[in-house]
């Protein structure tokens, strides 16, 4: 039995999708790159989960899932992150 490709190039992929979708795509990545570099932060800080956790009373297992990107985080839990880590979360409108 021949194994089908499953692959497909990206730009056949987004040919094939709608704007909504392409939308969609476009918000994911950036609340993606906000949650790494949140992660990357708190790692060049030396920071763990659970000393973040003490300097935000935030629950480790709510920074947890922030990271791993299993629960969107509000506004507020992101600015608390930052502020816990000696930076500012701004977010700017275009």
């Amino acid at each position: 039995m021949k194994n089908k490709k499953m692959t497909k190039p990206l730009n056949d992929f987004m040919s094939d999708i709608t704007k909504e979708e392409r939308d969609f795509i476009d918000q994911e990545k950036k609340y993606y790159e906000i949650v790494v570099a949140l992660r990357n932060k708190r790692e060049k800080l030396g920071l763990t989960q659970e000393k973040l956790a003490e300097l935000s009373n935030i629950p480790r297992t709510t920074i947890t899932k922030v990271e791993s990107g299993s629960r969107n985080a509000t506004l507020q839990t992101l600015m608390t992150l930052a502020q816990a880590m000696g930076s500012i979360f701004e977010v700017r409108l275009r």
